[in-house]
């Protein structure tokens, strides 16, 4: 459901550093979206490759049965395609909101509570960005590689951080349209629906 435009007269002023930001915020979360889609399409085709190899080898014993690195690369795409699709899904307006309690709140409640969430959401997304950086600094420093496929670990450490500062840039780009009074969601960045 979409916010309640906290300011209705107000539009996007049309020049100015603050709109750039905002224009570039949305490219960043219209990338964010897309890089989450790829990685879910991989991972689709991750499993349906790991079902056929378990197939075959039903099929055929001596053909193993099994892609070994299936498990550790489908937990890497399924983190990039939550942390990626979540910045993108912020700027959609497509996360679980209490609609009901705004949309009871008056106009000045509704903008202290739009506050209140999203201070709280930048303080939290700002914590984890900031730990998986750390997260990922350390796997680099230390040359860590995973047990099944020994990759190096700051590969996929640093794809989780960079998707963990997206959403955190979308969070802090949020405070900032609600502090002009600006629409906080884009609905032509939503998918449509089944019955649209």
């Amino acid at each position: 459901m979409a916010s309640p435009v906290l300011h209705p007269a107000r539009a996007a002023p049309s020049s100015g550093v603050a709109p750039a930001v905002l224009r570039f915020s949305d490219g960043i979360a219209t990338a964010s979206g897309a890089f989450a889609s790829l990685c879910l399409v991989a991972l689709l085709l991750l499993i349906l490759a790991e079902v056929g190899a378990g197939l075959l080898g039903k099929l055929f014993p001596g053909f193993g049965g099994e892609i070994t690195v299936a498990w550790e690369y489908g937990a890497y795409l399924m983190g990039a395609v939550f942390l990626f699709g979540a910045a993108a899904g912020l700027r959609a307006g497509t996360h679980i909101r209490v609609a009901i309690l705004l949309a009871r709140a008056g106009r000045g409640f509704t903008l202290v509570l739009e506050l209140a969430a999203t201070l709280i959401g930048l303080f939290v997304t700002g914590f984890l960005a900031w730990a998986l950086v750390q997260f990922a600094l350390r796997a680099w420093s230390s040359g860590r590689l995973s047990s099944g496929s020994l990759t190096p670990l700051w590969i996929p450490d640093a794809v989780l951080a960079l998707g963990a500062i997206l959403l955190a840039v979308q969070m802090a780009t949020r405070l900032v349209r609600v502090l002009l009074g600006l629409p906080t969601e884009d609905e032509s960045l939503k998918a449509g629906s089944v019955g649209e």
